[in-house]
Order: C-alpha cells, then sequence, then structure tokens
C-alpha cells in the first residue's frame, strides 16, 4: 500500500497501525525526506524527541494545509516537551510520606 500523498519536511504524519513499525498510532513531525533511501526516506521526530525512518506506507499525512499543518505540529512538539521538562513526575506514596514528614521536622 503505497501512500499517495508525498510527504514534505514539516508536515504532521501519523504512523499507520502495523506491528512493524514503532510508534504506530503516533503523530510526529516529518524531519527528512531522503529520496535516495528505498527502505526508509521518511524521518519522523515524535515529542519526546525520538526520531525513526518510516517507509511511505507507514505514514500518512494528516491532511491539512501545508503551513497550517507545520504551525500546529511545531506548536503541539514545543507544548509537549516543554510540559515534561518544567511539569516534576509525580511521587510515590512513599516519597510523599517522606516529605510530609521533612516538613513536620522543620516545623518543629
Amino acid at each position: 500500500m503505497q501512500s499517495s500523498i508525498t510527504l514534505k519536511p514539516g508536515d504532521a504524519a501519523r504512523v499507520r497501525q502495523s506491528i512493524h513499525s514503532p510508534y504506530c498510532g503516533r503523530v510526529g513531525v516529518i524531519m527528512n525526506v531522503d529520496g535516495s533511501d528505498d527502505r526508509a526516506p521518511y524521518l519522523v521526530m515524535f515529542s519526546d524527541g525520538l526520531q525513526f525512518r518510516y517507509q511511505p506506507s507507514e505514514v500518512e499525512s494528516l491532511e491539512k494545509g501545508p503551513q497550517r499543518s507545520v504551525f500546529e505540529s511545531v506548536l503541539r512538539v514545543i507544548g509537549e516537551t516543554r510540559q515534561s521538562l518544567f511539569h516534576p513526575k509525580s511521587l510515590s506514596s512513599r516519597e510523599k510520606v517522606e516529605k510530609l514528614r521533612q516538613e513536620k521536622l522543620t516545623r518543629s
């Protein structure tokens, strides 16, 4: 199954469902298209910073206008990256108890 839509760098793309494709179902941004690579010309970057190469049959366009697609994709990636950088991970129960214990000791 070949993709009838040509993807360009900056386009948002969804990885089609397949047991062979990493990150299937996720949306990323096309970072590079290597026409000389017959096996996997599309380099896709995801919000966590990982990049994978895909065959044309493994990715699909989100079918929006190119400028809007690039803008929305970049904003989403920036937002998700910023969120993971600045929001602390949730504490485990043990860490919460220890934090409360320390706060209680400092108040006394």
